[in-house]
């Protein structure tokens, strides 16, 4: 993720924290987001440099204002002001982590090989939630049928490998070095 997403993130979370309103404006970003989505040609006449930053302000506004925080209206703003409004996306993305990380929220992708039953599924996030002290885990499931075996867990950019597949390609790696 490029520094300046990270920084306008942490910038936005630093500033929500303070004033108590961090799941509002995650709500608000996701609204904002899902908006972008599905409105094409809202995104493309934001994204256009032919476009006057005063005409997209007033967009911004006419359409946003009412529905969403002033916290959020403003970022909105101050990434119009900035050229920075192709960086939204990878905000949003970051801000919902760094919100989740201030909420004691863990949150991990396991894949497995097939899918993965409901108590074994129990089993993996009070594991992982125990093991990171987080008051909950969000948990992403998915199948790679290429693992043969097992399961992987990416926890941010950590990855826990368990897998056939992994196991395999440890043992190739030590006969060819070893």
């Amino acid at each position: 993720m490029p520094l300046v997403e990270k920084r306008y993130a942490q910038a936005l979370i630093d500033i929500s924290a303070g004033s108590g309103t961090v799941e509002a404006v995650r709500k608000d970003l996701d609204g904002i987001a899902e908006a972008m989505d599905k409105q094409q040609d809202l995104r493309l006449f934001l994204l256009n440099p032919a476009t006057g930053i005063d005409a997209k302000k007033d967009a911004v506004r006419s359409i946003f204002a009412g529905k969403i925080g002033s916290t959020a209206l403003n970022f909105l703003l101050l990434l119009l002001d900035k050229g920075r409004f192709k960086c939204l996306p990878g905000i949003v993305k970051e801000y919902a982590r760094l919100a989740d990380r201030k909420n004691n929220i863990l949150n991990i992708a396991v894949i497995s090989a097939v899918p993965v039953d409901e108590e074994a599924a129990g089993l993996i996030v009070r594991e992982y939630g125990r093991m990171y002290d987080a008051s909950s885990v969000k948990a992403d499931f998915q199948v790679d049928k290429s693992l043969i075996g097992g399961i992987m867990v990416k926890i941010g950019d950590k990855i826990f490998d368990g897998t056939v597949k992994g196991r395999l390609e440890s043992l190739k790696e030590a006969l060819l070095n070893g």
